[in-house]
């Protein structure tokens, strides 16, 4: 018993993870990679090719996956791309390519999901309110780290929506107001729009979903914790809100040289940038070409001195580094998994939708798709546990 439970924690290694390491240290996508390298090598030894056929046959993903991996390095022998995006791409596809996807069974993501929980809103917590950090000194990223957050909250909110032990449901419920509080304290704006988004189309569905029944004494429930989680934030809230309306009245005056501004003119430079260059995009040559539109006065001298790393906008992003075909793939990213749904499970099929739509609205206002740490958590779940049989993930306890 004890074996089988050290080979399974082995081969389980990169979501147990996702769930603890990748939400503490600042390089932990880095130390992603190890973990899944152990992990494939131990499903190998124990299964063989036999997951990995079974995978290539029955996943359509996996080969969306091969096709973006096979585009990139291409990309980045072509004309340059980042090698910390490329190597968790490559990663991610590696798992889902060879991971035995019954190991994941609903008690096990109940804790993961739970203990990601409990981690984030104290990381959250400890920088934010207990050492007043300013958000550029996290261990990581405070926007991609609010995305991660929001994920979580959704896994916790989707599990709450599909249980139907009491006592499980209360537990992923807590764990789901836990990490929105954790959300909320991240000041990550353009994640908050993308978690709002995300809920609403996680209530639609669970309004016309006729085999849910919705009781008044849960929707009055809900509506006392909303409330107040919503006093309890309500000063984290309103500054956010404070500073966005001051951004908005500076831009009114003239004055682009706020964040919101940075972002806009950023997004005003993108059709300059890839002229002539539409179909592969830029790579990393778009730096120099941001040198040459300044010298010609097309661009601001705040935006030249900003070298922005991205453009704060996925869509934008690959299509100045990745072009047409980039963002041909990345919009692939977003409609796949929702037409693998029509014999998903409820809990697959609310994963799938909140985080397609959490990612999709979040990639408006920032890259989830550049940070190591928000693709493992896109691509696992979508990858490893939303596109498979339902069947296999039947709980073995």
């Amino acid at each position: 018993m004890f074996k089988k439970h050290l080979i399974n924690g082995l081969i389980l290694l990169p979501f147990i993870w996702l769930s603890t390491g990748m939400l503490i240290l600042r390089n932990g996508d880095k130390t992603m990679v190890a973990m899944v390298i152990i992990s494939l090598i131990t499903t190998l030894i124990v299964y063989g090719a036999t997951t990995l056929k079974h995978n290539l046959s029955t996943n359509k993903l996996l080969w969306l996956l091969f096709i973006i991996c096979g585009y990139f390095l291409f990309s980045y022998v072509y004309h340059g791309l980042s090698s910390r995006e490329i190597r968790a791409f490559i990663a991610a596809t590696l798992l889902v390519a060879i991971f035995p996807s019954s190991l994941l069974t609903q008690k096990l993501i109940i804790w993961l999901t739970v203990i990601s929980a409990l981690i984030s809103f104290c990381v959250t917590y400890y920088c934010m309110i207990y050492m007043h950090w300013s958000r550029d000194t996290w261990p990581i990223n405070a926007i991609p780290y609010g995305t991660l957050i929001a994920s979580i909250s959704v896994i916790a909110l989707s599990l709450s929506l599909t249980l139907t032990n009491n006592k499980e449901k209360t537990v992923t419920f807590l764990a789901f107001i836990l990490s929105s509080y954790g959300l909320i304290i991240t000041e990550s704006r353009g994640v908050w729009l993308g978690f709002i988004f995300a809920l609403a189309v996680i209530l639609i569905v669970f309004m016309t979903t006729k085999k849910i029944k919705i009781t008044w004494r849960s929707i009055m429930l809900a509506f006392v914790v909303i409330i107040g989680v919503s006093v309890i934030s309500k000063p984290l809230i309103y500054q956010r809100l404070s500073q966005t309306q001051q951004e908005y009245n500076d831009i009114k005056s003239g004055n682009m040289n706020t964040s919101i501004g940075l972002r806009l003119q950023m997004w005003q430079s993108a059709p300059m940038i890839i002229e002539h260059h539409e179909l592969l995009g830029q790579g990393d040559q778009y730096i120099q070409v941001l040198d040459k539109l300044f010298h010609q006065g097309r661009i601001s001298q705040v935006l030249y001195t900003y070298q922005p790393a991205h453009f704060h906008n996925q869509f934008i992003d690959y299509i100045v580094k990745k072009g047409i075909i980039g963002l041909i793939l990345l919009l692939c990213l977003f409609i796949l998994p929702l037409r693998l749904l029509k014999s998903a499970s409820p809990l697959q099929r609310y994963i799938t939708i909140s985080l397609v739509s959490l990612f999709a609205v979040a990639s408006l206002t920032d890259v989830p798709f550049n940070h190591g740490q928000t693709i493992f958590m896109y691509l696992f779940w979508l990858g490893c546990f939303t596109t498979t049989s339902n069947n296999e993930h039947v709980n073995h306890d």
